[in-house]
């Protein structure tokens, strides 16, 4: 075990965390997803239109708000619109590394190779270092968990925890999770009930005004266009199970996308280490297991981008904060190297929508590595997918929801 001091651990992860970001900054490329591109279809459509058509089903307005922001802020600085944003997201990443040391820092004896494992896996890494929601809504999702649980004392707790809850929900519909298990900690375990009621209010009130701004502006465009009539007619956009896999494939989808969090030989590892670990689920620690729980649940209702499970992952990391063995410095290694290198020992048809699987067994680049060579290789036509994101979300919005 590496005994080192707790601020050590968060120093070494901050720096490396610089090292592994700057080549990403130095290209300018803002994500390997389509996803990042629609945020810049968002913000156009509105500069040019004056309608506000989501990025992607049900909307993101909060984090497509700020994207609109910076890219505006970038004109009138004349900087890299591109490297703004890499910058937002590379404050938001070292912002998430010292919350989740801070909740390590809260418990005695805490194993912080744990916390290393989180901040170095893949897929935290590249969510971090791409222009997407992930981080900017569990950063304050997390925020609002370290409050209730660890700051409560504090003066006006119940708005600070409201206004946190609502970035996140705000950002992202299914972070309404973070403030169910807040209402849970609150009336269950402390049985502050007055407290949970006044936070449930202001979320509540403000997140529904919020979105409530943007989808007003979208629905008196349908109005105008006679495609709907009704506000319950929106109901569409919450339609997010619309697939054709079955469930065997949903299962098999959803177990696979666990895989990249810590690597092929890491998971394999981390199963191996952790099948028989005994998680002590009193106190604060129950709350994260229903966090890891109900972000699984949701994942599992539609398995698509692994971004989704940084809650999850986050949480179950917290919960294994107190395992010791040495195993656990291994895994570490397995983790950070899987950034760079990784055995694979399965193919799927499909990166996102896969259907089918075949098992062989070959040394490939890592997660990391792969994901800045497609953001390199799909930012050399950029100017394109800017112009075509927004051309393909009108197409996709104008004649009613994409879902229906």
């Amino acid at each position: 075990m590496l005994n080192y001091k707790p601020r050590i651990y968060l120093y070494f992860s901050t720096i490396l965390t610089f090292i592994f970001f700057f080549p990403f900054y130095l290209k300018g490329n803002i994500g390997s997803d389509w996803d990042s591109y629609a945020l810049f279809g968002t913000f156009k459509n509105y500069e040019i239109l004056n309608l506000y058509i989501p990025s992607r089903p049900p909307g993101f307005p909060m984090y497509e708000l700020i994207v609109g922001l910076i890219i505006t802020l970038s004109d009138l600085i004349l900087v890299s619109k591109e490297q703004l944003l890499l910058l937002f997201q590379f404050c938001l990443t070292i912002s998430f590394n010292f919350l989740i040391y801070c909740f390590f820092k809260r418990f005695k004896n805490d194993n912080f190779l744990i916390y290393l494992i989180i901040v170095f896996s893949p897929i935290y890494l590249i969510s971090g270092f791409s222009v997407i929601d992930y981080f900017l809504g569990s950063f304050f999702g997390f925020l609002g968990i370290y409050l209730t649980m660890f700051k409560y004392e504090i003066k006006y707790f119940n708005f600070y925890v409201s206004i946190f809850l609502f970035i996140s929900i705000s950002t992202r519909l299914s972070n309404l999770i973070f403030l169910i298990v807040i209402l849970f900690y609150q009336s269950i375990y402390r049985k502050t009930y007055i407290s949970s009621f006044k936070i449930f209010l202001i979320t509540l009130f403000t997140s529904l005004f919020f979105y409530y701004l943007f989808y007003s502006n979208l629905f008196s465009f349908y109005q105008s266009e006679e495609i709907y009539s009704q506000w319950s007619d929106l109901i569409c956009m919450l339609n997010l199970t619309n697939t054709d896999h079955t469930v065997i494939d949903r299962l098999g989808r959803f177990v696979l996308k666990q895989v990249p969090f810590l690597g092929t030989v890491g998971t394999i590892l981390f199963i191996g280490n952790y099948l028989k670990f005994k998680i002590d689920l009193k106190k604060e620690s129950f709350y994260i297991f229903l966090l890891f729980i109900f972000f699984q649940l949701s994942f599992l209702r539609l398995p698509t981008e692994e971004g989704h499970l940084i809650p999850a992952f986050v949480a179950l990391m917290i919960l294994l904060r107190h395992s010791k063995n040495r195993a656990v410095f291994i895994i570490l290694i397995s983790v950070i190297l899987s950034n760079f290198i990784d055995l694979k020992f399965f193919e799927v048809d499909k990166v996102d929508s896969a259907s089918n699987i075949t098992f062989s067994i070959k040394v490939e680049k890592g997660f990391l590595l792969q994901d800045y060579e497609l953001r390199n290789s799909i930012g050399e036509k950029k100017e394109f997918h800017y112009e075509n994101s927004q051309i393909t979300l009108y197409d996709a919005w104008s004649k009613g929801c994409p879902n229906k």
